[in-house]
């Protein structure tokens, strides 16, 4: 075995190994593309999911707090088209509101039965107060968790 042959089988050898390292290398590369472009679609959909949810919610609030307002008008008597404003409202309101607004809503909700129930058993002042807490639970939910804002109720 001469010095060239001994230099030809090292090098075939090195050719080998180093072959074998550029597939692999090769084939990392395009898996690792593979899953980079996965992961990047499930955040951009996961993204849009929650950008939609967010204008779906706000649209929903805008409707459930303008039609919550005719509770806390003096008049008894309810128009058929204002209760039915708050049905769509609030069973639209049932399925894309978050727990926390939804439970809000309920409180007052319970508060208007019991007063409705017995007139007299809660005080302006309670409806009023599950009223804004309600607003105040769609605001947080529409982007403003850390809001300070205090919603008043203004009636003339």
């Amino acid at each position: 075995m001469s010095f060239s042959d001994l230099l030809s089988i090292f090098g075939s050898v090195l050719l080998a190994l180093g072959g074998g390292a550029v597939i692999v290398f090769a084939l990392a590369k395009w898996l690792g593309g593979v899953w980079a472009a996965r992961i990047l679609e499930g955040e951009r959909l996961a993204g849009a999911r929650e950008q939609e949810l967010l204008v779906r919610r706000r649209n929903v609030y805008a409707k459930l707090s303008v039609s919550l307002r005719v509770f806390l008008s003096a008049s008894t008597h309810k128009s058929h088209d204002d209760q039915k404003r708050f049905l769509e409202a609030y069973d639209e309101a049932a399925l894309w509101a978050a727990d926390e607004v939804m439970n809000s809503v309920g409180y007052l909700l319970d508060l208007i039965r019991k007063n409705t129930a017995s007139r007299g058993a809660v005080t302006e002042e309670e409806l009023q107060s599950a009223y804004t807490s309600a607003i105040e639970a769609m605001r947080k939910d529409c982007g403003f968790p850390n809001t300070r804002f205090q919603y008043r109720v203004v009636s003339f």
